[in-house]
């Protein structure tokens, strides 16, 4: 049997649109075992939302590096143990692909590299900002030239924190996107650049002061927060209690506060202010992953 446990992750973080993502210590820890025929999809505590058929993520993963490396396996069997919310912008899918590539390089005989295989699972996930982080923890600045994927992961000061706020509904990616303009004025792309370019300088050097403009964005996150319950006021809460910045995880609706010191407090009180504002959500602190997919055999 083979056992990889894969990061939850946190991705645009605020201009960084579809570049950048973290990985953080939520985890889907799946466990594969080759049999001598068929699909078998057992026991998992997020059932409801896992297809047992050729439809699950996990196995789809698994047959697109079967054929890109020519493996034929005899039967396989899937197991998940997740902590990651689902359809909540938190990357529950990014670590189902690569949980079940990696998993499945192995079987074949270990036949693609690491950055082979997130090159593979680019193509399954279509997006690189969770993907990069899932395999490789830290903080990850990815692009895509033609179908390579060119990646940098910066490992972050684990007394940064991410305080993530996670509501009790989801919204479909697909369904954010279409809220997406098709295009931006000038103005705006070079106000995302500057932004996301000094976002990463101040977490890769850990100092935060100034991170709050840094994290603004017009590429998304105007046309996503209508579809937020209580965005506006989440935002202006979490730096009252001293977040250094709040952005929109993924495209929602879970957002992230990323905070350095006081974290119990800025929980409770996070959770206080939303329970009397009726906001149905919770307050989670999270600390870094910067390992990203870890195997056991």
């Amino acid at each position: 049997m083979i056992t990889v446990r894969i990061p939850a992750t946190s991705a645009n973080m605020g201009a960084g649109f579809d570049c950048m993502g973290v990985a953080v210590n939520l985890y889907n820890t799946i466990e594969i075992s080759e049999i001598k025929s068929g699909l078998e999809i057992v026991g998992s505590n997020v059932a409801e939302f896992i297809p047992r058929n050729g439809r699950n993520l996990v196995y789809r993963s698994m047959l697109a590096l079967f054929d890109e490396v020519g493996y034929k396996a005899c039967g396989i069997r899937i197991r998940q143990k997740s902590d990651i919310p689902v359809t909540r912008g938190l990357g529950s899918s990014s670590a189902c692909v690569v949980g079940g590539m990696i998993a499945a390089n192995i079987l074949s005989g270990k036949k693609l590299s690491y950055p082979e295989i997130l090159n593979l699972a680019f193509k399954v996930e279509g997006h690189t900002d969770n993907i990069t982080p899932a395999m490789f923890g830290g903080m990850c600045i990815s692009a895509v030239d033609g179908e390579k994927i060119i990646h940098k992961s910066i490992k972050i000061d684990p007394g940064i924190k991410f305080a993530v706020i996670i509501p009790d509904y989801f919204i479909g990616t697909r369904k954010s996107r279409k809220t997406l303009p098709d295009k931006l004025p000038y103005a705006d792309a070079v106000f995302n650049i500057s932004r996301a370019a000094g976002f990463a300088l101040c977490m890769a050097e850990g100092k935060l002061d100034g991170l709050r403009e840094f994290v603004r964005d017009r590429m998304h996150q105007p046309y996503r927060k209508d579809n937020i319950s209580g965005f506006d006021k989440i935002s202006e809460k979490s730096y009252e209690l001293g977040s250094k910045a709040t952005y929109l995880s993924g495209s929602g609706p879970s957002m992230i506060c990323i905070i350095n010191e006081n974290y119990s407090v800025f929980a409770d009180n996070m959770n206080k202010f939303m329970k009397e504002n009726d906001i149905a959500a919770v307050c989670r602190v999270l600390s870094v992953d910067n390992v990203g997919a870890v195997v056991k055999y």
